[in-house]
């Protein structure tokens, strides 16, 4: 944990110019929160945190790791929904912090999820989105159409994953610490992924108001 969250902090602060000072006593909900173990780090910068995540398995994982990982796991929020199904009025323009990473692009409508997630941001707080571009995903979408045109099904995907993308699961298990199998399923097998351009994210921006920054 403390290895990750040093490469978290560093990825925000260089990356993002968002250092870790700014959550301290921020309220922040993280859509797509997954397993939590980015959300975890954010909580322990300081923030007081809602995740919203649509899988059980994951959001059983998610409070095992704030169990194990922050001393006031009673602080935070655990939700289980959709990002088109969690619909709070009570909630709107309310937290200081949007959190959404690689996430919309797994979703049917970007767009629309994009307006969902931010009507919860507070007037004068930070909306923290990111997602492959659709230039840089171009070479994950090859990859899958190989992997969907030469594997029978799950199984034999993750052997075509090993095959063939041997050195680009081992790079990204060096950095991300993650399980070979996570890392297949993530950026190949994964049945819906729609990246997004660049242009289409700054007009969803100013779509719903928001000063990109």
């Amino acid at each position: 944990y403390k290895e990750y969250n040093e490469k978290l902090e560093t990825y925000y602060r260089e990356a993002l110019n968002f250092p870790k000072e700014m959550f301290s006593g921020k309220s922040l909900i993280d859509f797509g929160a997954g397993t939590g173990e980015n959300t975890v780090s954010l909580a322990n910068w300081g923030a007081k945190c809602t995740l919203v995540e649509m899988n059980i398995k994951s959001q059983k994982i998610s409070k095992e790791i704030f169990s194990k990982y922050t001393n006031n796991i009673n602080d935070h929020k655990f939700i289980l929904s959709s990002i088109f199904e969690f619909d709070d009025p009570k909630l709107y323009n309310k937290f200081d912090i949007v959190h959404c990473r690689g996430v919309l692009s797994h979703t049917l409508d970007g767009k629309r999820a994009f307006e969902i997630i931010s009507k919860y941001l507070k007037p004068g707080g930070y909306l923290i989105y990111g997602d492959p571009n659709r230039a840089g995903g171009f070479q994950n979408m090859l990859q899958r159409l190989i992997v969907y045109k030469f594997a029978k099904d799950k199984g034999s995907m993750i052997q075509v994953c090993e095959d063939l993308f041997s050195d680009d699961i081992d790079r990204a298990q060096k950095f991300a610490k993650r399980t070979r199998n996570c890392i297949i399923f993530v950026r190949w097998v994964v049945e819906c992924q729609d990246d997004t351009s660049v242009e289409a994210v700054l007009n969803w921006f100013k779509y719903n108001d928001l000063q990109f920054y």
